[in-house]
């Protein structure tokens, strides 16, 4: 029904409460008013319209049904359970019943119960064979039973071959199976069958990716393209692999594609910065991990590689703002390393070790960055620290020669 429509029966539904006179409304316009408040989340509403309907209509099953369903979402799910236990006496075909029972028995984790009332629902008339399959597999799926999910899976893709959830459901299965190649064989046959489906092939791509058939997994993702001009993450894929086949000016230009599609992400500009630096464009790559800052300031990958830049070109003062600018947004165990690494290259060491100590307090107890401060320790006379420091990470790293070098004086 129109919006507008189920907005007049609420109003009318509501007038009648606040003056305490009686309307009618015939079952279907209850129905319209109970699935108002329910889309509206408005379940004490929905509760009161299930109660004047069903004293206007006390035989309707389709009201009690929404009363079930809406037990459900009120998660009593018992009462749910126990009333359409009541509703299958009465209209024993219904197919509403078992569909609703198995949902419930799902959210109780009985995943044998929930298959047990899909299969049901398939003996039932008037019932969507292809929903039912595709609901199956997700409860198979649940019990890690993923031979039994594989095959209900691959019905629901023989009634509907275009059912894109189907798809990701059987390619799903064939990867938690590790049959690979039973899955890329699966997508050849599917694209012969299904050429104008950009989902398998785009999935098909993928396949090939995964094998480094880096040319056929081009191809693939060529002809997704093809079908649709907007598939994003297609353009994903395409530049992936042009970058795998080190093209990468042709890896741009599909991220740049990107942006023409929909917005810009901290993901795409984060990655056309990583292919800058590989055709060793620091000023670009630069500019593009600060524009994916701008487009999420806690992105610390990007924080952490432009840091690493201003590095490399020795601009130890923009590396130093920017790293200060980073560690006030976010709180990472590298970023504290790269401003250590800053201070010891400026000749700071004082000031190195505060940051190295604070790296060591965020994350790992790592190796490296023990041995770093230590080296700090000592040459900033700190004999005590120094020698705890080695104590300590000698228990966590007992086999480390360095340690050992290090407590022996070397």
């Amino acid at each position: 029904m129109p919006k507008d429509y189920n907005n007049k029966l609420t109003q009318r539904f509501e007038a009648m409460l606040r003056t305490n006179k009686s309307y009618f409304f015939d079952v279907d316009e209850f129905l319209d008013i109970i699935d108002e408040y329910i889309v509206m989340a408005n379940y004490n509403m929905a509760y009161k319209a299930i109660e004047i309907g069903l004293q206007q209509h006390h035989q309707s099953v389709d009201i009690q049904l929404y009363k079930a369903e809406l037990y459900a979402l009120d998660d009593q799910l018992d009462k749910a359970m126990q009333l359409l236990k009541e509703l299958q006496n009465q209209e024993p075909d219904r197919i509403e019943i078992p569909m609703l029972e198995a949902e419930l028995f799902s959210r109780k984790h009985m995943h044998r119960e929930a298959i047990a009332a899909l299969q049901k629902a398939l003996d039932l008339p008037d019932h969507d064979p292809q929903e039912i399959y595709e609901l199956m597999t997700v409860e198979y799926l649940y019990l890690d039973d993923y031979r039994s999910a594989l095959n209900t899976a691959l019905e629901s893709l023989r009634l509907n071959p275009a059912s894109s959830t189907s798809l990701y459901n059987a390619i799903t299965c064939y990867d938690l199976l590790d049959e690979a190649d039973k899955a890329t064989a699966f997508l050849e046959e599917y694209v012969d069958k299904n050429p104008f489906s950009e989902i398998a092939w785009s999935l098909l791509a993928k396949k090939y990716i995964n094998q480094e058939a880096y040319n056929k997994a081009l191809k693939a993702i060529e002809f997704a393209i093809a079908i649709d001009d907007r598939f994003l993450g297609a353009y994903y894929d395409k530049a992936y692999i042009y970058n795998k086949l080190k093209q990468y000016t042709k890896a741009l230009e599909c991220y740049r594609q990107t942006l023409k599609i929909a917005d810009p992400t901290a993901f795409t500009y984060y990655h056309m910065a990583r292919i800058y630096e590989k055709i060793n464009d620091y000023n670009q790559a630069a500019e593009y991990y600060l524009l994916a800052i701008a487009e999420d300031p806690g992105h610390y990958k990007s924080w952490i590689r432009v840091v690493q830049i201003k590095i490399r070109i020795n601009d130890l003062d923009g590396a130093l703002d920017i790293a200060k600018k980073a560690l006030e947004i976010v709180n990472n165990q590298e970023l504290f390393v790269l401003l250590a690494d800053i201070y010891v290259l400026k000749n700071d060491l004082y000031k190195a070790i505060p940051a190295l100590e604070m790296s060591l307090k965020l994350g790992e107890k790592k190796l490296d960055i023990i041995l770093k401060l230590a080296d700090l320790y000592k040459q900033t006379h700190k004999v005590e620290k120094f020698r705890q420091l080695l104590l300590d990470a000698k228990k966590a790293y007992p086999d480390s020669q360095e340690i050992k070098k290090r407590m022996l004086g070397q």
